[in-house]
């Protein structure tokens, strides 16, 4: 029964591959021309995406702690969403009447938007169901009938300066700890009325909402010490710069680079989220257009033999420049870490078009890397008889990771019974290479009877050796298997430990399966906090019913909503929160 369970708990999953990361790719937006620092954010708004920077500092820290960095952060900001061709405006440190005439010139301006940014940086909290920034002039204490007059409804905000049918992408850089921010004086808490709260979820229609942090955590003003911009600014900018990052796969790696920064802090580390609905793929900076190479024989690449598959399987491949241009890229890294992430990293490093060239040009790990790129439209447009050509012509020269690549893309796009046979024997040549996510991959596959009969005792073998290899998800398998569940159990520990909140992800799931979640609880939380789906729907769960935690139906419908939002949830996972909070 517990196999069974296994099997569905992957099926349909790409295993060390985010299912978030099905994209399609926009057209090309033109590039504004950016602004300098002096003038950024106060020229007229032109064009169809356009975006409002409030950054609150000079609290005068008696009624209200300062925040030193968060002007920085928009002004930092502010220049990035220029140079992406977004037109920003730029709000510092203002009063209520201030933030009210602002935002009235601004939806002027921004009538014909298609799009429209909002980034705040400042205190912030929930009130009467309805979250509220806290402009300079607030006071800590007020009255119930005076929040509306001395601070302002973000939903307000929203309303008032998106125009109907726009998109709406929403940044809040804030604290969201459970110390009320605001005390209002006259709300009755003995009979049950809630006072102010950390911020909560907004509700913004067709648009997506990003959290510097998580629920009841502080949103840090710098890391590491003395940096002029908080490490949610810096993520935003730095993941800015690659181009053809669809917004879910952007929140991702903006979350992880935050994470990694304030990983080992006193008050970290720090965990983005997001939520959301969207229809469309949306960029911030649309993918390059990069033509393809005619040759010819651009279309009729041979199929690779598994005897020239099994003789060069280990190596990069005969057609290499003397001196390797992706020598940064690690294959160790290739072999273990999610690919959404380590692609961001490599084009963080590697223009689209560069990794493009070298692929043409003959570079079977660019091949690799273009393969994935264009079949999941992550960097460059979705194009996926393109992604299979690369492919084939890496998994040709014996590159293990292509053959890996290779035989997911035909199991998934063309099974038919002679790709079945070629995917066996490619995921076998990957496999005997030593490419742990092959081992793991083919094992799944024989587990589950792709490939015949199922053979239980080959796929545990395999699974062994990815996990001995560090592949999480392996190591999440054998937890399914007595002999094995203590160590593995312990290497997902270890992985945890090191700031990797895949490991707490996949102990979660393996507790949950055991039904022993109650031992760990904080890893559900961890993980669901860092954005994976399958921790946020057993939190949920676990909140219902009190496992490992006290039961809370507002944090079980809060971490529900958060699991639906997110497209990789699986179908066994959406049942189990069915009807909480629908």
């Amino acid at each position: 029964m517990k196999l069974r369970r296994f099997l569905r708990i992957f099926n349909a999953r790409r295993i060390g591959i985010s299912a978030a990361t099905t994209l399609a790719a926009l057209a090309m937006a033109p590039m504004a021309q950016a602004q300098s620092a002096a003038i950024c954010g106060t020229a007229p708004l032109t064009g169809d995406r356009v975006a409002l920077l409030i950054g609150n500092s000079a609290y005068n820290d008696w009624e209200w702690p300062s925040l030193k960095n968060a002007v920085n952060d928009i002004d930092f900001v502010c220049d990035a969403f220029a140079r992406a061709g977004i037109a920003p405006r730029i709000v510092r440190n203002a009063d209520k009447g201030t933030l009210d005439a602002e935002l009235a010139r601004f939806a002027a301006e921004a009538k014909g938007a298609k799009s429209v940014l909002i980034y705040y940086a400042g205190h912030g909290f929930e009130y009467g169901g309805r979250n509220w920034l806290v402009p300079m002039d607030a006071p800590p204490a007020t009255r119930r009938a005076d929040v509306e007059k001395r601070f302002l409804s973000i939903e307000a905000l929203v309303k008032h300066v998106v125009p109907a049918g726009a998109f709406t992408l929403l940044f809040v850089d804030a604290c969201r700890t459970a110390e009320p921010v605001v005390r209002v004086e006259d709300a009755d808490v003995k009979s049950g009325e809630a006072g102010s709260a950390p911020l909560g979820l907004l509700d913004i229609g067709q648009g997506a909402v990003f959290y510097s942090t998580a629920k009841g955590r502080p949103a840090l003003d710098f890391a590491p010490v003395g940096s002029p911009v908080s490490p949610f600014a810096a993520a935003v900018v730095k993941e800015l710069a690659i181009p053809g990052l669809e917004i879910s796969d952007y929140f991702k790696v903006v979350s992880r680079e935050v994470y990694k920064r304030t990983y080992g802090m006193e008050l970290g580390p720090q965990q983005p989220f997001h939520y959301g609905s969207w229809f469309d793929d949306y960029y911030l900076v649309a993918p390059p257009e990069i033509p393809a190479v005619r040759t010819d024989n651009a279309d009729a690449v041979a199929p690779m033999t598994t005897s020239a598959a099994s003789a060069t399987a280990a190596t990069r491949g005969a057609v290499k420049p003397a001196a390797d241009p992706l020598a940064d890229v690690s294959l160790d890294r290739l072999a273990i870490e999610d690919e959404p992430i380590l692609v961001a990293d490599i084009l963080s490093r590697h223009a689209a078009a560069e990794l493009v060239a070298l692929a043409d040009g003959g570079h079977p790990l660019a091949q690799h890397l273009a393969g994935y790129m264009f079949s999941l439209g992550v960097g460059v447009k979705k194009d996926v008889p393109r992604a299979r050509a690369y492919l084939e012509q890496s998994a040709a020269q014996g590159f293990a990771a292509g053959q890996q690549e290779l035989a997911y893309l035909l199991l998934e796009t063309d099974p038919t019974p002679e790709n079945v046979k070629r995917a066996f024997d490619l995921f076998t040549a990957a496999s005997n290479a030593g490419f742990s996510k092959a081992k793991t991959h083919l094992a799944y596959r024989l587990a589950a009877g792709t490939f015949g009969t199922p053979d239980f005792v080959r796929s545990q073998a395999l699974y062994m050796e990815a996990a001995e290899k560090g592949h999480p998800a392996a190591m999440f398998a054998l937890t399914y298997f007595p002999g094995t569940r203590a160590a593995n159990l312990a290497r997902l520990r270890s992985i945890a430990d090191g700031g990797n909140p895949e490991g707490n992800h996949w102990l979660c799931e393996a507790h949950f399966a055991d039904k022993t979640l109650a031992v760990a609880i904080e890893d559900c939380g961890i993980a669901a906090r860092a954005g994976f789906a399958g921790s946020r729907a057993i939190l949920a769960d676990a909140y219902v019913k009190g496992v490992g935690v006290a039961a809370d139906p507002k944090e079980a419908v809060h971490w529900a909503k958060l699991a639906r939002d997110l497209p990789e949830l699986r179908k066994d996972q959406r049942d189990l929160i069915a009807g909480i909070g629908e």
